[in-house]
């Protein structure tokens, strides 16, 4: 068998495992061999459909915001900049489970690597076949969003072959992630990776757009990811403001608690958005954002810390 197809799983939730297991039916249809690499416990029933099934106790995550890269919100005239809709750096786990995939394929003699991350689904089993001959030229296959090496690249989906694969993919270390996400621009772990793989081969660089709802299945935005909430400042009127973006099907009944002595309640309808004010934002020094279930979200300013936030979380109008 000449190639491995990586699944990189992480489910607290019952609702990613449903994904997962989708992901793993989808790909047992290639006839290929499967290794499934999880930071969470995985029920045996999905395990049992894989050739390999790792659990990696370390889902080491950073709440560092200088790992973070910048994110959008946009609708009519406002855009929201923000390095805080991204709630931890997750690029140490990610990078823990590439290594274990990297060191089976290649100690158990596989020639190629397909990695897909466990919310998508393969649903034209050719891709791999394809991608398989394409590696007989090429040393890797990245999928960016305008085809070439500046695009931003799609990191659900990707393939490489094992004897070209860079040290730093393939061997964990953590002191080099770490030194690089602070030095590259844009601050994302897809162009860190990107990176590795042109500087250390013959990338073939194929638009996204190929990927056409025929043949691949992209994940969903799954609501424990934390990335449909933020803060926000408004240098206009020099407030703290905050967004919610609805992910479900359910109404929400959102909490906001600020300084402990004053309390914003958002009544949110299934799938809307909402910007709220919470005060003038130097006289804040937490914010804490509940559902009726937990807490989701919480900030603690000091001076140093609330003129970071100014620079890094803010709306600007058209």
């Amino acid at each position: 068998m000449n190639d491995l197809i990586v699944v990189t799983a992480y489910c607290p939730t019952e609702e990613q495992e449903v994904a997962l297991e989708k992901c793993i039916n989808s790909v047992l249809k290639c006839g290929k061999h499967i290794a499934l690499i999880s930071h969470s416990h995985i029920p045996i029933h999905i395990q049992k459909k894989c050739q390999y099934y790792v659990y990696d106790y370390n889902n080491e995550i950073s709440d560092d915001y200088n790992l973070f890269g910048d994110n959008f919100f946009a609708v009519d005239n406002i855009i929201i900049s923000s390095t805080f809709f991204q709630k931890s750096f997750y690029g140490f786990a990610i990078y823990r489970m590439f290594s274990i995939a990297s060191q089976l394929a290649t100690n158990f003699g596989y020639k190629n690597i397909h990695h897909i991350e466990y919310d998508c689904e393969l649903l034209d089993e050719t891709l791999i076949s394809e991608h398989s001959a394409l590696l007989e030229t090429y040393d890797s296959i990245l999928y960016t969003d305008n085809g070439n090496e500046n695009g931003f690249i799609f990191g659900s989906l990707k393939s490489f072959k094992v004897e070209s694969l860079p040290d730093n993919f393939k061997n964990y270390n953590r002191d080099f992630i770490e030194s690089e996400m602070r030095r590259i621009e844009p601050k994302h772990l897809e162009t860190f990776t990107k990176s590795l793989f042109i500087n250390s081969g013959n990338v073939l660089f194929k638009h996204s757009s190929e990927l056409t709802d025929q043949k691949f299945k992209k994940g969903p935005k799954f609501v424990s990811i934390g990335r449909h909430y933020n803060l926000f400042y408004n240098d206009i009127d020099k407030t703290l403001n905050v967004i919610y973006r609805s992910l479900t099907d359910n109404p929400e009944n959102i909490v906001v608690i600020v300084n402990d002595n004053k309390i914003v309640r958002l009544n949110v309808s299934p799938r809307h958005w909402y910007i709220n004010q919470l005060g003038i934002f130097d006289e804040i020094d937490y914010v804490r954002i509940d559902n009726s279930k937990k807490t989701l979200f919480e900030k603690h300013f000091d001076n140093e810390f609330r003129e970071i936030f100014k620079r890094k979380s803010f709306i600007t109008f058209s």
